[in-house]
């Protein structure tokens, strides 16, 4: 493997933290975007012994070194350098990066681009270096993780146990210390979950408002490019980067009517009210799970927080919609006519079957209308929860959830790969239905084993109302160090 020795880079080797304020401070410091880049793909090479189908493209060290060494060129001046300057990031193999194959991960539909992604490029001038691209969930389909061609991840924090998806590879590079940050998508949780299930910050905008055009995508009324990122500082940082109007993105929404902050906080501090599911909804969760989220209701209480009774119906009937009705038919229009009847078996197995239980539905025009009708109905009750109180209005509403009901092991999930992935969704399905902003926190660790030595992530997923998104990171940079503590009480 190539190597730049510290006597070639002018000073030691750099190995620290890649939480983007802390690597920050460490340029400021004097160290350059080549010492980086070397302890990245140091940190690749001996992580390849642990999980060695995490990438399915990486960039050749020499042509992220000479990348690195243009930002120097071409921002010598440290006060003149953009936000990104420096930043090691990687991309979930559906975003099209001109040259490079875009696989959705599904060999069968590979294509290599012509151009990239309008949120790639943002990052690339915002002096973000590309590492290469992960692996994920086939065709985005699935929450699990375990549906690749190219191989099954496991949680970073214990080898038995799913990685989560569909953004899967992308959790495994920012939870490894192998990135600063990625892009995904999130149709149904898929940038959501991976991040429960690896210990990081999974942000998922309005939809519209950070354009998907150049993303294969899953489901295009649904689907939402979305972050991942060690802290809720790191998500906001690149949110700020990526987000704006693109004309030529069809489903791309115009500023919301929200004010916002440019990083600064627009609601009184401590000013939110939160409401959660019922009991009845919270019984498919697991006993770890149910009792850690109690305690995370009372530290938002300790926090500020104003808990009130929110109707959870309408979240539910939304909810259902995703998967259990005809929306689901839409996952069919990623293929070329007449290509899934003569190639589907060409796709992973669990993938297959997927698609051919919604072919096999027959839905029809008028089912699909009545659901449009009822996602319309279900849209406007959460309006009205969320956001429609007037005298509440300086005040930030949200639903408060479990990010998924438990974390279930990869041979679990290879003994009933379709009903598991159903249960996982049982808070997230929700989120792009109702065309919501998301914020899926780490809240601590709890233990699995006897000896203590094996402990998995908890977390929660803080919902509130679509162009909401500026309140919404700023509640969640407020509370996550008394969040990410609560397994230290």
């Amino acid at each position: 493997m190539l190597r730049w020795s510290g006597d070639d880079l002018g000073m030691d080797r750099w190995d620290s933290s890649m939480e983007i304020s802390s690597l920050k401070l460490d340029y400021e410091a004097g160290i350059k975007p080549q010492h980086v880049v070397q302890a990245v793909y140091d940190r690749i090479e001996a992580y390849k012994k642990v999980q060695p189908s995490v990438w399915i493209h990486l960039q050749p060290i020499g042509d992220v070194m000479r990348a690195a060494n243009d930002l120097l060129i071409r921002w010598p001046d440290e006060a003149e350098r953009p936000p990104l300057w420096g930043i090691p990031f990687s991309v979930k193999d559906n975003f099209d990066i001109k040259g490079i194959p875009t696989t959705a991960g599904c060999p069968a539909l590979v294509h290599t681009p012509d151009s990239s992604s309008p949120v790639y490029e943002c990052c690339i001038e915002a002096g973000a270096l590309f590492i290469g691209k992960t692996n994920m969930e086939q065709l985005a389909t699935g929450m699990t993780g375990c549906r690749s061609p190219y191989g099954t991840l496991h949680s970073t924090f214990s080898k038995s146990h799913i990685v989560g998806g569909s953004s899967s590879g992308s959790a495994v590079t920012v939870s490894e210390g192998l990135v600063s940050f990625s892009l995904g998508s999130d149709t149904a949780g898929s940038i959501r979950v991976p991040a429960l299930y690896n210990g990081l910050v999974g942000f998922k905008p309005t939809k519209g408002t950070v354009s998907a055009r150049g993303v294969a995508p899953a489901s295009l009324h649904q689907d939402c490019v979305s972050f991942l990122a060690l802290t809720a500082k790191d998500a906001d940082q690149v949110w700020q980067v990526c987000r704006g109007f693109d004309k030529n993105d069809f489903f791309a929404k115009f500023p919301s009517p929200f004010p916002h902050s440019n990083g600064q906080q627009t609601l009184p501090e401590h000013s939110f009210r939160f409401g959660a599911p019922p009991n009845s909804a919270l019984d498919v969760c697991s006993s770890s799970y149910r009792q850690m989220f109690g305690q995370v209701l009372s530290i938002l209480q300790k926090a500020g927080g104003k808990r009130v009774n929110l109707d959870w119906e309408p979240f539910a009937a939304a909810n259902e919609l995703l998967y259990n009705g005809s929306f689901v038919l839409e996952r069919l229009t990623i293929f070329p006519v007449g290509w899934f009847e003569k190639n589907k078996h060409l796709l992973h197995p669990v993938t297959r079957e997927v698609f051919e239980g919604v072919a096999a539905r027959k839905s029809t025009a008028v089912d699909l209308f009545r659901d449009l009708h009822k996602q319309a109905e279900c849209k406007r009750a959460v309006e009205g929860i969320l956001d429609a109180c007037r005298e509440h209005r300086n005040e930030l509403t949200v639903m408060v959830v479990p990010t998924a009901p438990f974390h279930p092991t990869i041979e679990e999930v290879d003994l009933d790969p379709v009903g598991i992935n159903g249960k996982l969704g049982a808070f997230a399905h929700s989120a792009n239905v109702l065309d919501l902003v998301g914020i899926a926190l780490p809240c601590g660790t709890y233990e699995i084993s006897e000896d203590g030595r094996v402990s998995l992530p908890f977390g929660v997923t803080i919902l509130a109302c679509g162009g909401r998104d500026t309140e919404l990171i700023e509640l969640a940079k407020a509370l996550e160090d008394a969040l990410t503590d609560r397994a230290e009480e």
